[in-house]
Order: C-alpha cells, then structure tokens, then sequence
C-alpha cells in the first residue's frame, strides 16, 4: 500500500510536469510558428522571390528542428524532474516510517532534518511531537506505579492489622486505633487530592473571584504553621513586598499556598530555614517559598509540577507526599491564568507560582 501511494505520488508530480512542458511546447510552437511564417513571408515578398517552394521547406524545417529541441527539453526536464522527486520524496518517506513507529510505540524514532526549508520544518516538528510523547509516556507510567504504591501501602497496613484484630493476635489498642486512623486519613487525603485534580482536568471549579491581598492570606498561614517550624528548629523568614490585590478565588489561593509550605517544610531539613515572599512585576504577584535543603537535579526540575512525580526514588512517601500538592498549585495558577516555575541552585530551591494583578478601576 505504501509503494503503491508512494508511486502513485511520483506519477502524479511527473504528470504535472509533463503536461506543462507539454503546454509550453504548444503554445512555443504556435506562437514560433506563426512569427516566423509572417517573418518569412515579408522577406520574401520584399525580395520578390517565390514563397512557395521555400517556405514550405522552411516550415518544415523549422518543425522538425522544433519537435526534436522539445523531445530533448522533454526528457532532460522529465531526468531532472525524476531526480528532483525522488530528493522530495525521500525525506517524506523517511517521516512516514518515523510516524508509523510512534504510532506502534517506539517513542525513540526520530527524522533526520536535512534541509532548512518546510520539510526540515517539518522533520523538526515531529522530533518535538515525538520528545513530548515519550516524556508523557514516561509520566504515565510513573503516574501508575505511584498510584499503585501509593495505595499499595496503606491499604496493606489496614489488611494485616484488621486481619491481626480478626483473628485475635493483636488487641484492638488505643495506639492500633489510631494507626489504622491514620491510614485511613493518609488514603482521604490521596482520593481528595486526586478528586481535586479530576475537577480541573473537567474544569469544573466555580471560581468565587474577590480581591485577595496575597501578603496578609501568607501572613495568616505562615502563622498556622509556626508551631511546625518551631518543632524542627526551622528558622522563617518573611517578605511582603507587594501591597497589589489579586482577583482570585481565595479558597484555591489559600490552597496553593500552603502546598507550598507543605512542600518547603517536608524537604527542609531540621535547623533549616524557609523564606517566604510575595512580590509584584510586569502585572503580576508572584508568591515564592524558598528553602535549604537537598538541591533537585536540573533534569527533574521541568517536571516536578507534574502529577505524582517524584524526582528521587529513594525518598519515602512520608518524608515525600503523594507528588500531588505541586500539581494541584500548577492548576489553580493556570485556572487563574498565572504560572508556575522553580530552581534550585546553591543549597536553595525556590517554587513559586504568579496570578494577574487586579486591574485598577
């Protein structure tokens, strides 16, 4: 099927340009023919000599010298446009082949850009198609096997302590109790962050926009978790700069903010310490949180605003979360129509997330 198409396309280009040579030849010969004939005709009238004879011969001549000029033309224009093609159709045929990999699954193919016109164009596009499947790809599967684990363990505590309870082996003690609460607690929390993010994927969330100054929403909140700081002798540090009101739904701000905090204060090492600051620039309030601590390989850094990613394996889930509270910020930025970003160099990793500033009216 694809020779079949692939020729058929090389006989279709090939007739195209067979029939405008053609075209050119008959409309040179007619128009050739009948200037030289009236050419012909005035030069022998001025000279008075018999036309028949002689323009007979020259026009036939000239017909014959024109039909073998066109033959010529024809067939080096018919050799070089074969060549031409078959260039063109090269690189295509190779972008054919790179799409039926992907569509089988080898993220891994690539085109060879060769040229700078629109089929390098081209070839480039689908590279960057192809980079984008494989990093979703990637993300799915780590989206499964997060999932998995993530419910995998506490669900295998509740079995073994309930079986343990059933069968009488363990007492159904007030510190039992509160593990298996605590489990539970662990899977509510997982379900609501997930139902969280089902909603903005449908974009069901009702935005309740008000004016929310961001200094005195992250003074509140950085007070809700002094008693956290104080526990890990975490030092916080504070800066309000920006006195420019957000029209934002105050719940999902709230939200992201302290996501931010939960992230900070998880990956923050005890006698660390946090900064939090809320700026202004180019129409927009910037929230940041800035921490000590283990700095996140560049290579992670694109992607730790994605759903159940977690940059390092080895970390535990207790020290590390689920890998949601950084997606959910991502949605409540971009439902807002703000933005998200992060670095991390020199023992500081800074996550922030932006909203528009309120337009004055």
């Amino acid at each position: 099927m694809g020779g079949d198409m692939r020729r058929s396309l090389l006989w279709k280009l090939l007739g195209i340009n067979l029939l405008v040579v053609g075209l050119a030849v008959v409309v040179a010969a007619v128009t050739i023919g009948q200037f030289a004939d009236a050419i012909f005709t005035r030069i022998m009238k001025e000279f008075a000599i018999q036309t028949d004879v002689i323009q007979g011969l020259f026009v036939r001549t000239l017909t014959r010298s024109l039909i073998l000029a066109s033959l010529i033309a024809g067939g080096v224009g018919l050799l070089l446009s074969v060549i031409l093609f078959r260039r063109v159709l090269e690189p295509v045929r190779e972008m054919k082949a790179m799409a039926a990999r992907i569509a089988a699954g080898d993220y891994t193919a690539r085109a060879e850009v060769s040229s700078a016109d629109e089929l390098g164009s081209l070839a480039e596009s689908l590279n960057r198609m192809a980079e984008s499947l494989a990093t979703l790809e990637r993300l799915r599967k780590d989206l499964v096997a997060n999932v998995a684990h993530e419910l995998r363990t506490p669900l295998t505590n509740l079995r073994g302590y309930l079986e343990a309870i059933h069968e009488g082996v363990a007492p159904a003690s007030q510190e039992v109790m509160a593990s298996l609460h605590e489990d539970v607690m662990r899977l509510v929390r997982l379900v609501e962050a997930l139902h969280a993010l089902t909603l903005f994927d449908a974009r069901l969330p009702r935005l309740q926009l008000e004016a929310v100054e961001l200094p005195a929403l992250l003074r509140r909140l950085v007070e809700l978790y002094r008693a956290q700081f104080i526990a890990r002798g975490i030092a916080v540090e504070t800066q309000f700069g920006s006195a420019v009101p957000v029209r934002a739904d105050p719940d999902l701000v709230s939200q992201a903010a302290q996501n931010l905090l939960d992230n900070a204060l998880k990956y923050t090492p005890a006698g660390g310490r946090i900064a939090v600051r809320v700026s202004a620039a180019d129409g927009a309030v910037r929230v940041a949180v800035i921490n000590t601590g283990d700095a996140i390989a560049p290579d992670d850094l694109p992607f730790i605003f994605e759903r159940f990613y977690r940059g390092e394996k080895s970390r535990s889930r207790e020290s590390g979360g689920a890998g949601i509270g950084l997606a959910i910020v991502k949605e409540v930025a971009g439902v807002h129509g703000g933005n998200v970003g992060a670095d991390s160099v020199d023992g500081l990793t800074t996550v922030w997330f932006s909203l528009p500033a309120a337009r004055a009216s």
